[in-house]
């Protein structure tokens, strides 16, 4: 049975439907600590708790980790690059010398990329391609035309990025978990079974012992490493937002097939998320495409499907929930 995830805040905090997720079978939320600060969470929690006095089960929660981002500049006024410009990207402020430069505060940006290698920006809405290295930048050549806006968030697919599995950020936001009882942390980009390893030192060091670790599989660096992150983790989510930024678009649907079969090989959960139901963050019915898409996810043995914008910001959440729950149902008949 495929189970649904919920992502909690804005718009599902509210007694009346935290209690109509439950009544739809939604027995874990997702709190994104990419975005919500402990203050935010800790509004909902009292929340959930008076709904959980209610009801004859308890929600789980799930904390998500940030991870330390990648992004471009800060910057008032957005900015065109036209089809086939080429450009200077740079990791330092300083070297900023015109307004086409762009700033990438990733500050090993030029010693790790290589020639011909993409940067994938604002979940892919602008490619460029790495043409020539100098000293202290990189000059790349756009591959469609975009405009940018700030602080928009990089990929940057076949380099390896070498940023830490965990952030103080991080770390607070588990000891935070811990102290509210939360049942998972999930570690972002996770590129090795060190990584998931950091986690749980940190978490055994600190003298806790109830949080399961789930491993978010978004980057290429899995590839080789698969077995060996699953065997250490506790559960597997497959998060095809910089999955997709990260891997030709057209590969996707079988790396998530081959991932979960790897995955339930070794008896362990595994997650299939994000855009599930997208076209639901305003629209009051999904495509057909993401029917079909729940509907694989099921028959492929996915444990749990999670939603996030269309829960968390969307205007039909309890439709989306409704939805998913009548696709689980209708391809549990065929498995």
């Amino acid at each position: 049975m495929s189970w649904i995830i919920v992502s909690v805040w804005p718009t599902t905090t509210e007694k009346d439907k935290l209690l109509k997720l439950y009544e739809n079978w939604v027995r874990i939320l997702r709190f994104n600590f990419s975005h919500r600060n402990h203050e935010d969470v800790e509004k909902i929690l009292i929340n959930i708790q008076e709904v959980e006095n209610q009801v004859a089960w308890d929600f789980c929660l799930l904390a998500d980790l940030r991870w330390p981002w990648i992004r471009t500049w800060d910057r008032e006024v957005p900015i065109t690059y036209n089809y086939w410009e080429t450009f200077k990207v740079v990791s330092k402020k300083n070297l900023v010398d015109i307004p086409q430069t762009m700033f990438c505060d990733y500050k090993n940006l030029v010693r790790d990329i290589a020639v011909d290698n993409k940067i994938v920006i604002d979940s892919g809405l602008f490619e460029a391609k790495v043409i020539e290295k100098k000293k202290d930048h990189i000059i790349v050549k756009a591959l469609n035309t975009a405009t940018l806006t700030s602080k928009r968030h990089i990929n940057l697919p076949w380099t390896s990025v070498k940023l830490p599995s965990l952030t103080d950020k991080d770390k607070e936001d588990v000891l935070f978990a811990a102290k509210n009882h939360f049942d998972y942390v999930a570690l972002s980009f996770v590129r090795k079974q060190e990584d998931v390893q950091s986690l749980k030192e940190f978490l055994n060091y600190n003298k806790i012992f109830n949080i399961k670790v789930i491993a978010k599989i978004e980057n290429q660096d899995w590839i080789k490493n698969i077995w060996d992150i699953i065997n250490v983790s506790d559960a597997i989510m497959i998060a095809r937002w910089d999955l997709w930024a990260e891997l030709p678009i057209e590969t996707i649907p079988d790396h998530q097939m081959r991932i979960i079969k790897k995955t339930k090989r070794e008896w362990k959960k595994v997650i299939v998320a994000t855009q599930m139901l997208e076209s639901m963050i305003n629209n009051p019915i999904p495509t057909r495409a993401e029917i079909s898409d729940i509907f694989y996810a099921v028959m492929q043995w996915a444990d749990y499907l999670m939603l996030s914008w269309e829960t968390s910001i969307g205007k039909h959440p309890i439709k989306c929930v409704r939805i998913m729950n009548k696709v689980i149902s209708e391809a549990q008949k065929y498995i």
